[in-house]
């Protein structure tokens, strides 16, 4: 039997850095404050999300919540650099996903 489930693609962060992701096909959730970050998070969690990016100065605010998503095998949650640039967030959650995924830094194994 063919699995037929669809699964969505998302982009939190502020509303000039969202804008251009939802020309990908991802769901845009600009946020103007953390109350606005935790219930874009409530939101994905009642769908059927497979990915979630986040910008890193709005993933930096809600570290709980995060946490909490990331014990479920989805939505992925992934930061990526706003627009003011990268703070080098991003690139320490991807070395955390894949030091979790097969057990060791193979990325940056210095």
């Amino acid at each position: 039997m063919e699995n037929t489930e669809q699964y969505k693609m998302a982009i939190i962060g502020s509303p000039d850095s969202v804008l251009g992701w939802q020309a990908l096909g991802l769901v845009a959730f600009g946020v103007l404050n953390k109350e606005d970050i935790v219930n874009a998070l409530k939101e994905i969690q009642g769908d059927n999300y497979a990915i979630v990016f986040m910008t890193e100065d709005w993933y930096q605010e809600v570290p709980e919540e995060i946490n909490k998503l990331q014990q479920k095998a989805l939505p992925a949650i992934i930061s990526v650099p706003s627009q003011q640039g990268s703070t080098g967030a991003a690139l320490k959650n991807l070395r955390k996903i894949v030091e979790q995924a097969v057990g060791s830094d193979i990325l940056f194994n210095k």
